[in-house]
């Protein structure tokens, strides 16, 4: 045994079960590519734990964002920038932020407006980076909302239909060999069913087959040449045709046996097949951990792999030719367990409402050793959110999701210690999911693609400079300044075509910084900005949303309810309180209109200015989605589209009226007003657009800008400063405190997530604590912890206690 060792950021030990290697053999072609891929392109991936998935209109969806880089998912010192969206079933995007990540750990909140529809939404988290990668690369997590009514109806599908396809380990049925043939049956809504059947050979039965409760199962038959294969569904009836067998080719049979130490190899060849010798390639995220030529002169060769020379995850083994094309490959999953051993130890099992608790918490490594990990921490009413023991943990995603293509169920099922058939339906779901990696053609080719998305330290800012004729102003510059959180300027050079980028930005949503251009000669310009690069388009093809309902306890929706009504009547901060009803006297001072002055007042007006949360919007559209009831808004970057609710013109078509300081312009331009030049906005809708005739037909939306002592409108000066959205500032999760003093506070605490804590860091010991409040419902508690160490090493843990009186 020859051993190589090549160095990627840690050391990578290369097996070969046989000493001669030629020259220029197509495995040193394939392991130089790997080195190549690892080097040049790390891929990056990014895991969001949320505080629950899901919620009712009108609450904050709590988030915490893990980002690793390389095949050992150690975190990320590439990017600092991640992208992260909620985007619904019309695949539009409704809220967007970026947040900054300089470790590798961040966190964030998405509030979710009252006035989007209920239903199912995705979120999406990306950084530029990945970008180079498709789009099954960014996280997806699917997220339900609902309104807090009981929603009548659910979309219903035939259940009398089944796909069930069929998957020959190794990728062909070779005719006269035994071959093994996994199969997945899923139903029309995309799920899995538990199916039996029959297999049939010329209309007889030879043999029967069953599915685990995953819908996924796995039969040997040995296929015949000229005779027909047909499997039949036995509670449908259904008849699928088998694959069809090939007279000649190999056959790849790996056994995973979690007993043992190594991976069993066996390859075959059919009687008549003229190979001599192939070649065995074993990876594992790009890391090569065995290769090997085989002889095949006896048809038959049995191989041993040691696992300890992969690191836990899915493993690729490939069988090529000596020209190494691939002839068969099957994935396998190899799990040392080796993960984070977290315990959650509360200071009491059962505790009264608005009780203190107390938890203590332990990161070991599976020899016995304290960790120093991050960790994030959800705790959530048990009788209001259902915890879904088999759903998405970092541990699935990073070690399996995040390489399948396709639609996992149930991704922690085979994670879950306490199923006992986890390791039996890992194998089969390696033998039917989609491999979506670098492939072994790719790396033969040495099909690397340059980057078209660099990495990003900072915030990006694209435009274009031009003139009060929107002609582009050429070897013109664009400044920029902020002071906070540190002062920091830098100026860019304008292009022939007057476009600019400025790199590696660093604010905030509510800093304030400048941006100006000027022209060759000194004069102001005007800056044109570019969103569109910001918002990576969603393949029509690919399905995003799975059609299966969440698991709803009724409570949730009843509790959302008393939630709501209690917060109108009482303030969140806990200082104020519910007053007897008093009388004030006083005279109302009306502040001066800065609406629009020839149209009237309209059907809603909204002020803008004053207002932090929509002054830190990025387009003047942002300002009416959401928040004007029969007003839908969708689109993002120079793309817009608005719906304004009412009977439209035919000849006009669908668009509304769009106007600048009550002067009619196309909705494409709006992009050219930054939102904080914007006083006021107003929206005519119904009767209320009979004032613009037939140009109202179908609604009109006005913005209206700020105005300089002349009366003049600060968007049409030639000097143009615009002030930009930066990183999403964090806030912190509400928890009362309920000290002695203050245990009978009025407000009703129906929390549904009682507590949220995005960063918990263990010390040297690997031991923290945290310490929160009960809410005033008695009820089961259940908690979530997961994170990961910055050498990559995953941890997820759980516990549960009571409330009672």
């Amino acid at each position: 045994m020859t051993k190589y060792h090549y160095t990627v950021s840690v050391l990578v030990l290369f097996i070969f079960l046989s000493s001669y290697i030629p020259v220029n053999d197509p495995l040193d072609r394939i392991i130089s590519s790997f080195e190549k891929y690892l080097s040049e392109r790390p891929q990056e991936k990014a895991y969001v734990h949320t505080d629950r998935d899901f919620y009712a209109l009108g609450e904050t969806i709590w988030f915490k964002t893990y980002l690793t880089a390389g095949p050992f998912h150690q975190t990320s010192t590439l990017s600092n920038t991640i992208y992260i969206e909620l985007i619904d079933t019309g695949r539009q995007i409704i809220k967007h932020h970026k947040i900054f990540s300089p470790d590798g750990f961040a966190s964030g909140y998405l509030t979710l407006p009252d006035s989007i529809p209920p239903g199912s939404y995705l979120l999406r988290a990306y950084t530029n980076w990945m970008r180079n990668s498709e789009e099954e690369y960014f996280f997806h997590k699917q997220i339900t909302i609902v309104s807090g009514i009981e929603e009548k109806g659910e979309n219903e599908f035939p259940k009398d239909v089944i796909d069930l396809q069929f998957f020959p380990e190794g990728g062909n049925l070779i005719e006269g060999l035994m071959n093994k043939l996994a199969f997945k049956a899923i139903g029309r809504d995309g799920w899995s069913r538990n199916v039996t059947g029959e297999i049939l050979e010329n209309g007889n039965i030879i043999r029967e087959f069953k599915s685990n409760h995953l819908g996924m199962g796995v039969f040997a038959f040995i296929p015949e040449k000229g005779k027909n294969y047909q499997a039949r569904v036995k509670e449908t009836g259904q008849t699928i045709q088998l694959p069809n067998s090939l007279a000649s080719g190999i056959l790849l049979s790996v056994t995973n046996s979690p007993k043992s130490n190594d991976l069993l190899i066996k390859i075959q060849s059919s009687k008549n097949s003229e190979l001599k010798q192939v070649l065995l390639l074993a990876q594992t995220r790009g890391l090569v951990g065995a290769t090997s030529r085989i002889d095949l002169s006896n048809k038959i060769s049995f191989s041993k792999i040691p696992k300890k020379e992969f690191p836990s995850g899915i493993t690729q083994i490939t069988v090529m030719d000596e020209e190494g094309n691939p002839l068969s490959e099957r994935l396998v999953f190899i799990d040392y367990q080796d993960q984070i051993q977290i315990s959650v130890n509360p200071d009491k099992m059962s505790y009264a409402p608005r009780d203190s608790v107390h938890l203590d918490i332990e990161a070991k490594d599976q020899n016995g050793n304290p960790v120093i990990a991050n960790f994030s921490l959800n705790v959530v009413d048990g009788g209001q959110i259902y915890l879904d023991e088999n759903g998405e943990t970092i541990q699935s995603y990073l070690l399996m999701s995040s390489e399948l293509k396709g639609h996992l169920e149930s991704p922690g099922y085979y994670f879950n210690p306490e199923n006992q058939d986890r390791e039996e339906a890992l194998d089969l779901l390696m033998m039917t999911q989609g491999w979506r990696k670098f492939t072994i053609s790719e790396a033969l080719e040495g099909n690397i693609a340059k980057p078209e998305y660099p990495i990003e330290k900072g915030i990006t800012v694209k435009g274009k400079l031009v003139d009060k004729n929107q002609n582009p102003l050429a070897a013109g510059s664009v400044s920029y300044l902020s002071l906070f959180p540190f002062p920091d300027s830098k100026t860019a050079q304008t292009t022939e075509k007057g476009s600019f980028e400025l790199t590696d930005l660093v604010f905030f949503d509510t800093t304030k910084l400048v941006l100006q251009g000027k022209a060759e000669n000194g004069k102001a310009g005007l800056i044109l900005l570019d969103t569109s690069y910001l918002f990576p388009k969603i393949p029509n093809n690919q399905p995003l949303f799975n059609s299966k309902k969440a698991a709803l306890p009724k409570s949730f929706l009843s509790e959302s309810e008393l939630r709501k009504n209690s917060n109108k009547a009482f303030d969140l901060d806990n200082s104020e309180y519910l007053l007897d009803g008093v009388e004030v006297k006083g005279k109302k001072i009306e502040p001066e209109y800065t609406g629009p002055k020839i149209y009237g007042e309209g059907s809603v007006k909204v002020q803008v200015a004053g207002n932090p949360g929509l002054e830190n919007q990025q387009h003047p559209l942002e300002l009416v989605r959401g928040r004007v009831s029969g007003v839908q808004v969708s689109g993002n970057g120079s793309d817009w589209k608005v719906l304004i609710q009412g009977y439209g013109s035919i000849k006009n078509g669908t668009d509304p009226l769009i106007m600048i300081d009550d002067i009619p312009i196309d909705i494409k331009s709006l992009i050219t007003i930054p939102v904080q030049d914007i006083e006021s906005y107003t929206v005519w809708k119904g009767p209320d657009t009979a004032v613009f005739g037939s140009r109202g037909a179908n609604g009109a939306i006005g913005f209206y800008t700020r105005k300089s002592i002349n009366g003049k409108s600060s968007i049409k000066q030639e000097a143009e400063t615009l002030v930009l959205k930066g990183y999403q500032v964090q806030k912190e999760f509400y928890s009362p405190k309920y000290p002695v003093q203050n245990i009978n506070n009025p407000k009703p605490d129906r929390r549904a997530t009682i507590f949220w804590e995005p960063f918990i860091q263990t010390d040297s010991l690997g031991r923290a604590s945290v310490s929160f409040y009960n809410h005033d419902i008695e009820t089961e508690v259940f908690g979530q912890i997961e994170g990961l160490s910055t050498q990559g090493k995953i941890g997820v843990g759980r516990f549960s206690y009571k409330i009672e009186k």
